[in-house]
């Protein structure tokens, strides 16, 4: 027995009318008769009274009606949503915090303009996304700094550029050598922070040891603590464009040093690239120049 017998027996049932069942089904009548005998032997008692030009259900026909009718409309309503299967499944993001800043909102604000797919994001390090990825928990990230290993797909997108700013009224030089810069007090985010790593390997390369006056999560508070003149902030400068047009944030030059990131969209190479995730990949490297 499958679907199909309690299809044609609806059918029946509202038609009265095995010929016109066939019709509107488009069934021969004989495979339509077929049909209901098997299913009468499957209950084991008729289901129709059998007339001249029409059959009406039976009480047993009845009963068995009342019951399939809900299964049936339940069954033709998951059909009709089976389609949409792709915009409900959501798509899972980790991203690196620059990049959730200021790239990210866009991207995924315009990809929802065309693709009615749910986004969720989390905002990590490298090693957790990276981690994530590996356990399929996430679809894509984008990290900064340096790339993974060959174990993924990656797609360099854009870098962004570091540098160290401080009060526009601090009586600070507007450059200085690495080694006067490392003379003022610091504002850095915490270790392991791409921003972080990318700095003090310079410093390192450059013989030099490191000291943070202060060490944050959050760029916003290195920003608010360098506007109020307690020292030197190491960010990238995307997330101090406005400050310095407001004259609220000055640039501190680092003589002979040019400092930056790339951030990179990675994906697991053994995860299945879904029409989506591809809508998505393909937007991102339209939309972001390198």
């Amino acid at each position: 027995m499958n679907l199909k017998h309690y299809i044609i027996f609806r059918e029946v049932a509202k038609t009265e009318n095995f010929t016109r069942t066939a019709e509107n089904l488009f069934l021969t009548q004989s495979a339509i008769s077929h049909a209901m005998k098997e299913l009468e032997s499957k209950v084991n008692t008729p289901l129709f009274e059998r007339m001249h030009k029409s059959v009406k259900l039976t009480k047993s026909g009845e009963l068995l009606l009342k019951e399939i009718l809900p299964l049936l409309e339940e069954m033709e309503r998951l059909e009709s949503r089976l389609g949409e299967l792709k915009d409900a499944t959501p798509l899972t993001i980790s991203s690196c915090i620059t990049f959730a800043q200021i790239w990210l909102p866009h991207c995924i604000q315009k990809f929802q303009k065309e693709y009615h797919t749910k986004v969720q994001v989390e905002i990590n390090s490298a090693a957790l996304a990276l981690k994530a990825l590996r356990e399929g928990k996430v679809d894509v990230a984008f990290i900064e700094g340096a790339l993974p290993s060959q174990a993924f797909l990656t797609t360099p997108i854009l870098s962004y550029e570091i540098g160290a700013y401080t009060s526009f009224d601090a009586h600070i030089p507007h450059e200085l050598s690495l080694k006067e810069l490392l003379a003022h007090r610091l504002l850095l985010r915490e270790r392991g922070s791409a921003v972080r790593e990318t700095f003090e390997s310079v410093v390192t390369l450059a013989g030099y040891q490191l000291f943070a006056e202060w060490v944050s999560v959050d760029s916003q508070t290195l920003k608010e603590a360098a506007k109020m003149g307690l020292g030197i902030a190491i960010l990238p400068k995307v997330l101090v464009l406005q400050e310095l047009k407001e004259k609220s944030l000055a640039e501190v030059k680092i003589t002979g040093l040019n400092m930056s990131n790339p951030i990179t969209m990675v994906m697991n190479k053994n995860k299945k690239m879904t029409p989506i995730l591809e809508a998505f990949c393909t937007n991102i490297s339209h939309d972001i120049l390198l």
